[in-house]
């Protein structure tokens, strides 16, 4: 099948589908935004009333089982890991979940340290439930995914409600589905790729980020406590930046244990703070407007595919150097690069870039009706792209801006050993230059290019800065 959205599948308009606030996932692939807790205090779909009291009630209640914890497995810390427990509510199609995620929820090992520090921080006399929305600042292995999913999973009814809304308001058809998650059954869209239930999500409470990870700066914590503010002194800062995530998490735990006055401060600040949801207008991540830009490219600007009866690696590979070629005379000619800035011109991340050529292949394989399955993990598997025909019959693309600081490495180990592992001869180096490249390191590149020899992945690089490039392609 070739990739559509869910209301294009259901033939829903967009005028009438926008109607509905709702997200409309594409079909097999995972849109990387995630449900923000603190949204749901401002949220204005019928359904999501009482979700903020839902999710606060819910913590209230680890909290007060928390507080009666006496020592380290014991009844009540039994008691309190279980209601840590968020299996991934499937279903969504936002998220990490195409990157193997699927139902792992927390593990174990992560609640163990998790309640540790909630449990410190209760007998310090915290007890604010949003607590739990600000656990990503300083808890190693929870991301905003696990946010997200810890919030779905305590909301699932009322998203659920929404959906079956949706669907009877627009005409998609549903069907009982058995949600293990709940362990119910309920009416809903069926996913015509798994044959799963859908859950739509309001856009509303969507964004790339939670709003709560901006309260991870070290110097705006210390400055909520003079003995931290002393603490920073210039060694401390630069081993901070020097630091890995899960050490400056780290941190971050021992600090509010340790003052919890500044966690107090933290969370009073974070509830005052008014949220905003994701700007789907300019789409700063490149999440979403990929889509509806690509599926146009075929009629507007129509390009000739075919493969011939059985159809050997070097031919796939063929046409995916045809669609590269395309792809690079779309961006430098016919003003697909706008799709790589955001509204102030800077670049979005490399993940816009991959989401965008895998819209763009899938679209003219579709419209030649070309038995090829393009596969795109975009920044969240392996490899960017494969095409492939067949078990044998396969081509790998890397794409890479020239932000990327790794784009040597990229060319000359990266894609080698994916074309390894897929057992595969054929891969495509895409570079598309955005900037922060000079003269020296563009030199360095190619040379690296041309000492590689014949056997070295093929080279195609794609200008995106606005102007025509001369470069080599």
């Amino acid at each position: 099948m070739a990739t559509i959205s869910f209301a294009d599948y259901y033939k829903i308009s967009e005028d009438v589908y926008k109607v509905t606030g709702a997200l409309d996932p594409i079909l097999g692939v995972d849109t990387r935004l995630f449900i923000d807790p603190s949204l749901l205090r401002v949220a204005q779909t019928p359904e999501l009333e009482h979700s903020y009291r839902a999710v606060g009630d819910y913590f209230e209640d680890v909290l007060k089982v928390v507080s009666n914890i006496s020592a380290k497995g014991d009844r009540m810390w039994r008691q309190a890991d279980e209601l840590l427990k968020f299996p991934e509510v499937s279903g969504l199609c936002i998220g990490y979940a195409s990157a193997g995620s699927k139902g792992s929820g927390m593990g174990a090992a992560t609640r163990d340290h998790l309640l540790t520090t909630v449990w410190e921080v209760v007998k310090a006399g915290i007890k604010e439930p949003a607590l739990f929305e600000l656990v990503g600042i300083f808890e190693e292995g929870i991301g905003p995914d696990r946010i997200s999913d810890m919030t779905a999973k305590i909301i699932a009814a009322d998203l659920i409600r929404y959906t079956q809304r949706v669907c009877s308001d627009t005409g998609i058809p549903m069907e009982a589905h058995r949600l293990a998650f709940l362990r119910v059954e309920e009416d809903l869209p069926t996913n015509p790729l798994t044959k799963t239930p859908i859950i739509l999500v309001p856009r509303e409470i969507l964004r790339d980020l939670p709003v709560a990870t901006s309260y991870a700066d070290l110097d705006w914590i210390c400055s909520l406590n003079a003995t931290l503010r002393e603490e920073m002194n210039d060694t401390v800062a630069k081993a901070w930046k020097e630091a890995t995530v899960a050490q400056q998490k780290e941190k971050v735990r021992k600090d509010i244990v340790r003052f919890p006055d500044v966690l107090a401060k933290m969370i009073s600040e974070y509830l005052s703070e008014k949220p905003d949801r994701y700007d789907f207008e300019s789409d700063p991540a490149g999440e979403v407007v990929w889509y509806p830009a690509s599926k146009k490219l075929p009629e507007i600007a129509p390009l000739a595919l075919a493969l011939p009866v059985g159809a050997t690696a070097k031919d796939v590979e063929g046409v995916v150097l045809q669609i590269c070629e395309h792809f690079k005379s779309l961006v430098e000619d016919n003003g697909l690069s706008k799709l790589l800035y955001d509204k102030e011109g800077s670049p979005k991340h490399e993940s816009a870039a991959q989401l965008l050529f895998f819209g763009v292949a899938s679209a003219y394989c579709s419209a030649n009706n070309l038995d090829l399955s393009p596969e795109c993990d975009s920044g969240r598997g392996p490899v960017d792209f494969k095409m492939s025909k067949g078990g044998n019959s396969k081509c790998l693309v890397e794409i890479k801006l020239t932000t990327n600081k790794q784009l040597s490495h990229g060319f000359d180990k990266q894609l080698p050993i994916y074309q390894k592992a897929e057992n595969t001869q054929f891969g495509i180096y895409l570079v598309i230059e955005n900037g922060g490249m000079g003269d020296a390191r563009r030199a360095q590149f190619w040379r690296k290019v041309t000492e590689a020899g014949t056997e070295a992945p093929r080279v195609i690089w794609v200008d995106a800065t606005g102007k025509r490039s001369a470069s080599k392609a």
